[in-house]
């Protein structure tokens, strides 16, 4: 399996690299208002999909630190409960490409089958 063959190939890198890896316990707002930078990678779970039913002002807040502290071409990788990004505000679409080709047929691979969609995009 390729993920399989990939994380062997990588693990040596990772445990070099331990130094750099640090846990943090906040929001994703909360962290980027804190600790503001030019970030390459997300990694958004779900939550996405509450906040847009619970508190869509939190969402767009999220997403406008998001995108203030991204770089052009930053890696956005999410999950969702719904089959799509239609939660996400508006104006995020212009900012990001998705790339649904590469995204379902991983997504039909995925050993969590809680998720309803895979979304992969680049800040454009």
């Amino acid at each position: 399996m390729l993920s399989q063959l990939s994380a062997r190939r990588n693990f040596p890198r990772l445990q070099a690299h331990l130094d750099r890896v640090h846990a943090h316990n906040a929001t994703i707002s909360d962290f980027l208002r804190a600790c503001p930078g030019a970030y390459s990678h997300f990694v958004l779970l779900d939550h996405q999909d509450w906040l847009a039913w619970h508190q869509p002002q939190a969402l767009e807040e999220e997403w406008r630190l998001i995108l203030a502290n991204s770089r052009p071409g930053s890696r956005i990788l999410l999950r969702s409960a719904g089959g799509d990004v239609s939660f996400l505000p508006d104006w995020t679409r212009q900012a990001l490409r998705f790339f649904p080709a590469r995204t379902e047929p991983l997504h039909g691979q995925d050993r969590v089958g809680t998720y309803g969609s895979l979304h992969f995009a680049e800040v454009v």
